[in-house]
């Protein structure tokens, strides 16, 4: 029979070794439950990015072309070929002059005349070098075909010719007033039209030049593209100003967009241009810049000219625009990020079955349902409500980002690490709308996404643009018309109203016929 103490000395053996073992247990089920945590965050890695494919090729947003879809993107740049290609050398050859087109000349008269403007001879002019009176001999007409909504007409200039009955000097007749087009046979009103329905409804040319054949005579995409070059030169004076406005508004959302373009120096296929953007959203006023590149110098080239708040989602091109800023020009610039590309990392995390996801985006609906109380309020106001209400919300999320950025069981591979690296390197730059003295400026860049939507949608259509060299006229008309929109006036009022001022202004007055201006005029 053993002593006690080496009884008690055996238990407390066997109970040391149980422990041992049971702890040894419990750290493999550990490591075991890690490892299927780890292995069910890579399976819905997985699924998000296999539903993420099956997206982009199977859903609505698919991008496939199908031949007869590229036949028809051809044909609606076309316009933009001729009008940048150098035409053939010609070749004098011996024929019979041309006579006009039977059909075309009887489908113009067959318009309705609507409107008839007389351009006379001021009274004091009406007489001959003798001293005698002069006579009227004849008119001159001249027909112009516009358009009213649905419908061509005629618009004719009636000039009287006036001549000396003793044929003392040379008959008189009035100049002609400024026209958009001289010596064309186009309205204001149909040019418009045409650079609606092409910039604010996506509608190719080469589908407009089948509407307008069921209306009356038949113009031709060329001629509908030369319209489109120049009355966006006309408004290129406009377009400059509104550049002037917008980097001195102290205000301003940066984003930008691709666009395929057809480029002959790479023969047999389009590349990639960008249409950059900027909103001034005090002032109304938006720009967009086409350039080839998406590096930081179409950014830099803006920044140069501008002090203020600078908003952009987390492209690092702005990023690099601000470093190569010299010191004296940088620290007059205030950069701030957007929440709303913040939060849709949260939400792709979310999409991808990771719920812890959903605390994060609860605190982003509470600071945007502040923001939505908030959206009438004067800056002032909104800038006081923010420091008590925002902070409250943005202090914790913060404390919870802090948190996530330590959980190991949250795999580098997975969207809800993408998000709450994204949230951590930029929190200062999400947060700063939030800080006093920055009432005026928004939580998020949407204003701005918002405004490039008409250009997605006609690139969609158009698919790309003829030639580098043609896109500008985008930038500008897109511009135009973005501000006509911010202003809210009517974009077909203004542009009916401003080519004709256009057509006849000099190079200093020009500017002065801005949307803002429209906006003021008393109706």
């Amino acid at each position: 029979m053993s002593t006690p103490s080496t009884d008690s000395a055996t238990l407390l053996a066997l109970l040391v070794a149980e422990r041992t073992a049971h702890a040894v247990t419990q750290a493999e089920r550990d490591t075991a439950r890690v490892l299927l945590q780890h292995t069910a965050l890579e399976r819905d890695a997985a699924k998000a990015k296999l539903q993420a494919l099956l997206k982009r090729y199977f859903g609505r947003s698919s991008e496939k072309l199908d031949p007869n879809q590229l036949a028809l993107a051809w044909a609606a740049v076309e316009a933009d070929l001729a009008l940048v290609t150098p035409p053939p050398p010609v070749v004098p050859v011996a024929s019979k002059p041309r006579t006009p087109s039977v059909r075309r000349a009887q489908r113009l008269e067959d318009l309705p005349v609507l409107e008839t403007i007389l351009v006379d001879l001021p009274a004091a002019e009406k007489f001959a070098p003798d001293g005698s009176a002069l006579l009227k001999i004849r008119e001159e007409i001249t027909d112009e075909v516009d358009y009213q909504p649905g419908k061509l007409f005629r618009r004719q200039i009636i000039r009287p010719v006036y001549a000396s009955p003793r044929h003392a000097g040379e008959p008189k007749i009035a100049d002609l007033p400024a026209r958009v087009i001289a010596g064309g046979q186009v309205g204001p009103g149909l040019i418009a039209h045409v650079l609606l329905s092409k910039y604010a409804d996506a509608i190719p040319l080469y589908r407009q030049e089948a509407m307008l054949q069921r209306l009356g005579p038949c113009f031709t995409r060329q001629a509908m593209g030369q319209w489109v070059e120049h009355g966006a030169s006309l408004f290129q004076p406009v377009y400059r100003e509104l550049q002037k406005i917008a980097a001195g508004s102290g205000y301003v959302q940066g984003d930008e967009t691709p666009i395929r373009v057809l480029d002959p120096a790479r023969p047999g296929a389009a590349r990639e241009a960008w249409w950059w953007t900027f909103l001034a959203p005090g002032p109304g006023v938006v720009v967009f810049d086409f350039q080839l590149t998406r590096s930081h110098e179409p950014a830099l080239a803006f920044l140069r000219r501008f002090r203020g708040v600078f908003q952009t989602d987390g492209y690092a091109g702005y990023l690099k625009a601000l470093r190569l800023l010299p010191e004296a020009e940088r620290t007059g610039i205030v950069h701030v990020n957007c929440m709303a590309h913040c939060r849709r990392y949260f939400v792709a995390a979310l999409e991808s079955g990771d719920e812890r996801a959903a605390p994060f985006l609860a605190y982003l609906g509470a600071l945007y349902a502040i923001e939505a109380e908030l959206r009438d309020v004067t800056p002032e106001a909104r800038a006081q409500t923010r420091a008590t209400r925002s902070l409250a919300w943005l202090v914790p999320m913060e404390m919870a980002l802090t948190r996530a950025a330590t959980d190991l069981t949250i795999l580098p591979q997975s969207n809800l690490f993408k998000a709450v690296s994204y949230a951590r390197e930029r929190w200062a730059e999400l947060t700063r709308y939030a800080a006093p003295g920055y009432g005026h400026v928004h939580i998020d860049s949407n204003a701005v996404e918002r405004t490039i939507r008409p250009s997605a949608v006609g690139k969609k259509n158009f698919l790309f643009v003829g030639h580098p060299d043609a896109g500008w006229r985008s930038a500008v008309l897109y511009s135009i018309l973005g501000t006509c929109k911010l202003q809210g006036v009517n974009e077909w009022s203004y542009l009916t109203w401003a080519l004709p001022r256009l057509a006849a202004a000099t190079n200093h007055t020009a500017a002065a016929f801005t949307p803002q201006r429209f906006a003021q005029l008393p109706r």
